[in-house]
């Protein structure tokens, strides 16, 4: 299936399904084997440099559906945002005692329970993800935070061109998701301006 093809929901959920059990386990195997070799020397160095590489390998492990038509649609959207959080979840048994790391997790949490709720890709935006770019950040700068503002800066711009620009899908249709109108009116109004 490629993104010219018609969405068959059949296919499309099926595909889905492989992909995200595909990388849930990925997921849990890596993390099992970096957790087990967590006191080892090389680990410890260059920890905050093979974290943030793992979650984008991971991210894309399910590549095959970014071919697909399948990625435009809801499904794939939440199924992978929810990995993406157990995820970051488990650094908080890799990791401990970061609490701006622990902080930008439940930011994006909150983000991810919003879209889920509202289907609503700005939510992905404003609660941007900056967990990979954090790990990056405390790697080459260590937890010298005078420059984090211009990484932030640019991550929320990459989730705007990600989510609004190339990914400009309206979740809502074509089913009703009337119950969701009146939290997107709040967050538009309030929020997202």
């Amino acid at each position: 299936m490629n993104i010219n093809d018609k969405y068959d929901e059949t296919k499309c959920n099926h595909i889905i399904n492989i992909g995200m059990l595909f990388r849930s386990v990925s997921t849990i195997i890596i993390f099992t084997i970096l957790y087990m070799n967590l006191n080892k020397k090389f680990m410890n160095k260059y920890l905050y440099l093979i974290l943030p590489f793992l979650f984008y390998i991971l991210d894309i492990s399910d590549i095959f559906l970014y071919t697909s038509i399948c990625a435009k649609y809801f499904k794939y959207q939440s199924m992978d945002k929810i990995i993406d959080i157990l995820s970051y979840f488990i650094l908080f048994l890799i990791i401990k005692n970061d609490k701006l790391l622990y902080l930008f997790i439940i930011y994006r949490f909150i983000g991810v329970l919003l879209f889920l709720i509202t289907k609503n890709s700005y939510c992905l935006v404003f609660f941007f993800d900056f967990i990979k770019e954090y790990l990056l950040y405390i790697f080459i700068f260590g937890y010298n935070y005078n420059f984090i503002y211009i990484f932030i800066i640019l991550k929320i711009i990459l989730e705007y061109l990600l989510h609004i620009i190339h990914n400009n899908v309206n979740y809502n249709y074509p089913k009703d998701y009337s119950k969701n109108v009146e939290l997107n009116k709040f967050l538009n109004k309030y929020i997202f301006l």
